[in-house]
């Protein structure tokens, strides 16, 4: 199932637009679309970090604010918890509780995530006036963070002839992998399939299928 879900990201990045990391968000805001300022932001079963995170918005992805509440802003409207013995399948880290304490009342429940990290403004794309081998991966996630690091083995892999420039420009670069840790990526070389997936360690220099 996780690697369903990170086939999808590759499929669905391109709906992604380009945000600003300007500003904050107010109440006069609410039924707005604003765009997260923050490298990662959890997606919260209530308004409090002590609620359950069912996943995160990424850098410069868009968000319909729906009220606010405090430091607060609810992002989806109320949908099912999947609650299975007393515990939300869908919350990743935290609190797991089906309970009003946690934001699921009759197994239902919002996303919530901090204002301080929505902005009405677009900020400046990190990805623009990319060129050589950077342009070949500016559609990556964390491209801000790691531009050098994911272009240098873009052109370790295509010097290596596992991979070609089409690969990459067909995927858009490296991936955040839901399954290998916050600091490991990765692409897709020869088809978008599992078999053909390459992952980077950022922190190391790693590749390795």
């Amino acid at each position: 199932m996780n690697q369903s879900i990170e086939l999808s990201r590759v499929i669905l990045r391109g709906m992604l637009l380009a945000v600003s990391l300007v500003g904050g968000v107010s109440s006069a805001l609410a039924d707005s679309k604003l765009w997260v300022t923050s490298d990662r932001l959890d997606r919260r079963t209530c308004p409090s970090v002590e609620c359950g995170s069912v996943g995160q918005l990424m850098f410069r992805e868009a968000a319909t604010v729906f009220e606010i509440k405090g430091k607060w802003s609810r992002i989806s409207k109320v949908y099912s918890a999947s609650c299975s013995a007393g515990e939300s399948d869908y919350v990743d880290k935290g609190n797991k509780a089906c309970t009003k304490a946690n934001g699921i009342v009759d197994g239902n429940f919002a996303e919530w995530v901090e204002s301080k990290y929505l902005s009405a403004n677009r900020p400046t794309d990190p990805a623009e006036g990319a060129s050589g081998d950077a342009d070949l991966v500016k559609g990556s996630d964390d491209f801000h963070l790691h531009q050098a690091k994911f272009a240098n083995a873009a052109r370790a892999l295509i010097t290596a002839g596992t991979c070609t420039e089409g690969d990459f420009r067909e995927t858009g670069g490296w991936m955040n992998s839901t399954t290998k840790g916050p600091n490991v990526y990765f692409t897709y070389c020869g088809g978008m399939t599992i078999s053909n997936r390459i992952y980077l360690n950022v922190s190391t220099g790693q590749i390795y299928r």
